[in-house]
C-alpha cells in the first residue's frame, strides 16, 4: 500500500494505546508491568506492533520508537522470566481492544474500521505466534536438560548398584554350586539360573549405556555416531550412513528424535537375530529422515502386545515433535523403523 501523509496526531494515539494498556495490566496485577526491565520491553513490543499496523495502513509514523525484541526473542526472554503464557495472551488481547478504540477515533476519518481491526489483528498476530513459539522451544530444551541429568543419575543407579548387585549375586550362587556333582541335576538348574543372570547383567549394563549418551550440545547425527561407537560388541554390528550435510534441529526435538533412535538400534540388537544393522540419516532443507533398518527376522504388527518394543511410547515422543514415525515391513524380511521430521516443525 502506498504510503500517505497524515493529519491525525499518531504519536499521541500511541501514547494512548500504551497508557491505558499498561493502566489496565497494573489494575489486574500483571506481571508484566510488576518489573521495570520487562514492562519497558512489553511497552517497546506496544510501540512496535503499532508501527506495524500503520505501515500496513499506509499511514507515516511521527517518530520511530526504541528499538523492541522481535516476536521470537520475546517469547525466548518471557519463558526465561518464568512469564506465563497465559499473562502474554491477555495482554494480546487488552491491546487489541484499546488499540482498535483509540486508533478507530484517531485515524477513522482516514481509513475504515475494519482494515484498522484487520491490520491491528495481523501486527499482533504476528508477533504472537513466534513468540508462542520460541517460549515452548525454550521449555522443550529445559525437559531435554531435566531428562539428561535424569537418565545420568539413573545410569549410575544401574551400573554402580543394580549390576554390581546381580555380578555378586552370580559370584555367590556359582560358589554355592561346586559341592554338587556335576552333570548332575542341580548343577543343570545352576546353569540355567547363570545363564539368565548373565543375560540380566548384559542388559542391565547396556540400558545404563544407552541411558548416558543424549544429544545434549551436538548436533543429532554426531551424538548417534558417538552412541554407535559406545556399543559393545554383544549384539550384530551397527553401520551408520549420512546422506546430505547435517544441520541442528531444536533441543527438544534432537532429544526426542535420538530416544527415537536409540530405542530402535537398541531392539534391532537385543531382538531381531539380525547379521548387521544400518543406521541412516537424510538430510533435506524440507526435511530430516532417519531409519534403522536390520536384516533380521522382523515381526507381525498384529501379533505384538500393547507397548511392546517401546512402540506406544515412540509414537507419542514422535508426535510429540511434529514428527512421522513408521514401523515396516512383516515377518522374515527385517524391520525397518522410518523417522520423518518436518523442517518446519523441528524448531529452527
Amino acid at each position: 500500500m502506498t504510503t500517505r501523509p497524515i493529519d491525525a496526531d499518531l504519536a499521541g494515539a500511541r501514547a494512548a494505546v500504551v497508557e491505558r494498556v499498561t493502566s489496565a495490566l497494573r489494575s489486574a496485577d500483571s506481571v508484566l508491568v510488576s518489573d521495570s526491565y520487562i514492562e519497558a520491553e512489553f511497552v517497546a513490543q506496544v510501540q512496535r506492533i503499532l508501527a506495524q499496523t500503520f505501515s500496513r495502513l499506509g499511514l507515516l509514523l511521527p517518530s520511530e520508537p526504541r528499538q523492541a525484541s522481535r516476536g521470537a526473542e520475546v517469547g525466548e526472554q518471557r519463558a526465561r522470566q518464568n512469564v506465563h503464557p497465559v499473562d502474554s495472551l491477555k495482554a494480546a488481547t487488552l491491546l487489541f481492544d484499546e488499540a482498535l478504540s483509540v486508533l478507530v477515533h484517531a485515524v477513522g476519518h482516514l481509513v475504515g474500521n475494519d482494515e484498522i481491526a484487520r491490520a491491528l489483528n495481523a501486527s499482533i498476530m504476528g508477533n504472537v505466534i513466534p513468540a508462542s513459539v520460541a517460549y515452548v522451544n525454550v521449555l522443550l530444551e529445559r525437559l531435554a536438560v531435566a531428562h539428561s541429568e535424569e537418565r545420568l543419575g539413573i545410569s549410575r543407579e544401574l551400573h554402580d548398584r543394580v549390576a554390581h548387585s546381580i555380578a555378586a549375586g552370580m559370584q555367590r550362587v556359582d560358589l554355592s554350586g561346586l559341592s554338587d556333582p556335576e552333570g548332575s541335576a542341580a548343577q543343570a538348574r545352576l546353569a540355567e539360573g547363570m545363564a539368565l543372570f548373565d543375560g540380566a547383567l548384559d542388559e542391565t549394563r547396556a540400558i545404563a549405556r544407552d541411558l548416558r549418551h543424549f544429544v545434549g550440545d551436538k548436533r543429532l547425527d554426531e551424538a548417534l555416531d558417538d552412541y554407535v561407537a559406545d556399543l559393545d560388541e554383544a549384539g550384530p554390528p551397527v553401520i551408520v550412513e549420512l546422506d546430505g550435510q547435517p544441520f541442528r534441529l531444536g533441543t527438544g526435538t534432537q532429544e526426542e528424535a535420538f530416544i527415537i533412535v536409540r530405542e530402535a538400534i537398541h531392539n534391532a540388537r537385543r531382538h531381531s537375530d539380525a547379521d548387521s544393522i544400518v543406521v541412516r540419516s537424510t538430510w533435506r532443507p524440507e526435511s530430516v529422515l532417519l531409519s534403522v533398518r536390520d536384516d533380521g527376522h522382523g515381526f507381525e504388527h498384529d501379533r505384538i502386545r500393547s507397548g511392546a518394543l517401546g512402540l506406544v511410547a515412540a509414537q507419542e515422543r514422535a508426535e510429540l515433535i511434529g514428527a512421522d514415525l513408521t514401523i515396516d515391513p512383516g515377518p522374515g524380511v527385517g524391520t525397518r523403523v522410518e523417522l520423518t521430521i518436518p523442517v518446519q516443525e523441528a524448531g529452527l
